[in-house]
């Protein structure tokens, strides 16, 4: 026996053919793509639901809904035309019936928006906050630094500008935090005169 002959097996057995999967039609995914599985009614409940959850943080599902609305609407109104004109009617006489869900959907919509906007509103608010605690940690490193007033100065002057380009904060903390600043920016100018 040579050593080729060793390496081989005694009977070949066939190699199993992968099956494969039926390929989906143009047909099938337009069906899927097309028809969506709810109804106006569905919709604007379900926009419901979020609106009284406050659960406005999944943007996408709200997107989906509101486009998912827009879409059943005009599949119905485009078979109310289609209806019409098989009946006889011409295609310029045609006015789409007002959906009566349509004013409940714009309606919820509208406070959904109002209240995201009001989240928007107070999370730049908290983000504006922690910049205005930052101006007066750095402000206050600056009033108990012992550098010449001179070479700081300049700094202290931006912290200033920074402040007050920085837009609404929380209004439970307005004032204690102007009341820091206040004594931070008198403490710096008494600072700056005793060195003068």
């Amino acid at each position: 026996m040579e050593v080729n002959e060793t390496n081989r097996p005694l009977t070949e057995t066939p190699m199993e053919q992968p099956i494969e999967a039926p390929v989906p039609t143009v047909e099938d995914t337009e069906k899927e793509t097309s028809a969506p599985k709810q109804t106006l009614e569905e919709v604007v409940q379900r926009l419901k639901e979020i609106n009284e959850k406050n659960d406005l943080t999944n943007k996408q599902e709200i997107d989906s809904l509101k486009q998912t609305f827009y879409k059943l609407q005009k599949a119905k109104s485009e078979a109310a035309r289609k209806a019409f004109i098989d009946e006889g009617g011409k295609a310029e006489d045609f006015t789409p019936e007002t959906e009566p869900t349509e004013e409940e959907f714009k309606a919820v919509m509208n406070a959904i928006k109002e209240k995201r906007n009001a989240l928007a509103a107070a999370q730049e608010q908290e983000e504006n906050l922690t910049k205005k605690l930052g101006i007066l940690e750095r402000m206050k490193f600056l009033t108990e630094s012992q550098e010449d007033t001179n070479k700081i100065y300049d700094e202290f002057k931006k912290l200033q500008q920074e402040w007050n380009e920085i837009g609404q904060i929380p209004v439970a903390k307005v004032n204690e935090l102007w009341k820091t600043y206040q004594l931070y920016t008198e403490k710096f100018y008494d600072m700056v005169k005793l060195n003068n």
